[in-house]
């Protein structure tokens, strides 16, 4: 079943609309290469891209054609884009060749420059090039695609890269073991892409922030004949979702968590004069449970992001909400959001560790006593820093833009994920 049909009875927005296709699925595995499957690959890209997308003010919706692995015809992909008229449609591949090629293309329906789809195209190839550094394939005609040819609004279709390429390295292996955070550089570099086009703000690369509204995969309600749509007041993304407290009522959030550790819990709902004064949130994090309780009544704190505390996520968080029937009225299920601090963070990986400190400086604690190398390299693979010491070092990042960056320690080879977000 495509995603969005599951929730949605009308599609009256203001604000723009956008339609991920993850190409293949189910029985068409795409790309094969020695480590991965196309599928997958960009299953994982648009779910990434989504979660991007709806951190983005002026983005009203983001939907998928898929959000789980199974078959969905090309004439299923774009009939859905054009039934509810989405403002853009992308499509996500990776592409195969004889493993001997490298490098990204971008298509669309008309290499007219003042063709939209093709000024959707160049910004998004352009930004997945400064990610990856592969070789620069090109805008292409992708007239004859059928999802291009057959939506009715300006669409692209992205190739990443080639999964099936083996010769300086594994294409495949880097994306089945998110080596470097593989598959998050080509998740930011479309958001990038999709913002710059469309002269919004991209969240910062690296952020960490999760997201997940009530039309995202991993929402889910106790019985949907029982929740009903609500686009009035100020919700998030599209719409919300309401119900009546009852002793069955629940509405809840899941994701992964591709980094584990602290994060502090925020939502967002509607207020109103039918809502009930205590809904409870459960948090469940890696030490069990946690309740929350907010008044959701008119006046209380609706339409903007609520403080509901920090707990520690180890693989993955669920966030429910049920409502007590000493307080009736309705409850709503709106959008969570997962945001990781910025204050001192300590990371391990086989006795290598970092600490960032609050004034976004780096250092390293080394487990030998003898010198040791460490180099830093930015999301592209470039180097930025050689640092060399005995003990500790320490790397000060402020000539570099925030983003995500790479240690590695050349000894042994060890590599730590640093995520620089600078202050002020």
């Amino acid at each position: 079943m495509i995603f969005l049909f599951k929730l949605l009875s009308c599609f009256i927005v203001a604000g723009i609309t956008i339609c991920l296709d993850p190409g293949h699925g189910g029985t068409s595995t795409g790309a094969v290469g020695e480590y991965a499957l196309e599928k997958d690959v960009v299953l994982e890209v648009a779910l990434r891209v989504h979660n991007w997308l709806n951190q983005v003010s002026g983005v009203s919706f983001v939907a998928l054609t898929r959000d789980g692995d199974y078959n969905v015809s090309l004439l299923a992909r774009s009939g859905y884009a054009n039934s509810w008229g989405f403002d853009y449609f992308i499509s996500i591949h990776e592409n195969a060749f004889n493993g001997a090629v490298q490098g990204t293309e971008t298509f669309c329906c008309s290499l007219d420059p003042e063709d939209t789809s093709y000024q959707l195209a160049v910004p998004v190839q352009n930004s997945i090039l400064d990610a990856y550094d592969y070789t620069d394939r090109g805008v292409k005609d992708g007239s004859h695609l059928h999802v291009i040819r057959e939506t009715s609004m300006p669409a692209i279709l992205g190739e990443g890269s080639f999964l099936d390429y083996d010769l300086n390295w594994n294409e495949s292996y880097l994306y089945a073991f998110n080596v470097n955070d593989h598959l998050g550089i080509q998740t930011w570099a479309y958001a990038d892409g999709i913002c710059e086009f469309l002269g919004l703000s991209v969240p910062a690369c690296g952020n960490g922030v999760i997201l997940m509204d009530n039309l995202s995969p991993g929402f889910a309600v106790d019985d949907s004949l029982k929740w009903s749509e609500d686009a009035s007041g100020a919700p998030w993304m599209l719409n919300c979702v309401t119900a009546e407290v009852g002793p069955d009522r629940t509405a809840s959030w899941t994701s992964m968590i591709p980094v584990n550790g602290s994060f502090t819990v925020e939502s967002w709902w509607t207020s109103g004069n039918n809502r009930s004064s205590s809904v409870c949130y459960r948090i469940f994090h890696s030490e069990g449970y946690t309740d929350i309780f907010v008044d959701q009544f008119a006046g209380s704190g609706g339409g903007e992001w609520v403080f509901l505390g920090s707990f520690s996520f180890d693989g993955e968080c669920s966030v429910q909400i049920l409502g007590s029937q000493s307080f009736p009225g309705v409850m709503v299920a709106d959008a969570v959001k997962l945001v990781p601090p910025l204050g001192i963070e300590q990371f391990e990986f086989t006795g290598l560790s970092v600490v960032r400190n609050p004034a976004s400086s780096f250092t390293f604690l080394l487990p030998s006593s003898t010198v040791t190398e460490v180099l830093i390299y930015n999301s592209a693979g470039r180097r930025v820093s050689t640092l060399r010491g005995t003990g500790s070092i320490e790397w000060i990042p402020a000539d570099q833009p925030q983003g995500v960056y790479f240690a590695v320690e050349t000894d042994q080879f060890r590599s730590i994920k640093l995520v620089y977000i600078k202050s002020g």
